[in-house]
């Protein structure tokens, strides 16, 4: 009987010193919010408008300002805009089917997630757009 009060007591006095040994939760939260990456934010509502041998992004840029230009991929080329715009036509594009990546790059060169929309500029506009 004696041995099993010491072994009570003695596992009342471990958990009293590891209660009081651990950080708050509201503490360590607060260190990995401090040491998380904010990301530059994607555009969303992303169309294309198809013409012959042109494809018209249109897109809403985000909230805030995180984001400072505009990325354009699609297929081996690339673009990249100085400030934020909301719509760019591309043109002297070959009749074939495109992948056309929208990003935002950050003042750090960052890249949002890619917003994307398929595009075929044979001159019909066949409605196709969003992420």
């Amino acid at each position: 009987m004696k041995t099993k009060n010491i072994l009570n007591t003695s596992f009342a006095i471990i958990v009293v010193i590891l209660l009081f040994s651990c950080e708050k939760i509201e503490d360590s939260y607060a260190k990995y919010l401090e040491s998380e990456k904010i990301y530059s934010p994607k555009v969303t509502n992303l169309i294309a408008k198809q013409a012959l041998k042109e494809v018209t992004l249109i897109w809403e840029n985000p909230a805030g300002n995180i984001a400072k230009k505009i990325f354009i991929d699609y297929q081996d080329s690339t673009i990249t805009t100085e400030t934020m715009i909301d719509s760019i036509t591309i043109t002297g594009l070959e009749i074939k089917g495109y992948e056309i990546s929208v990003y935002t790059l950050d003042a750090f060169d960052n890249l949002s997630v890619p917003s994307m929309v398929i595009a075929f500029p044979n001159g019909e506009d066949n409605g196709n757009g969003s992420e």
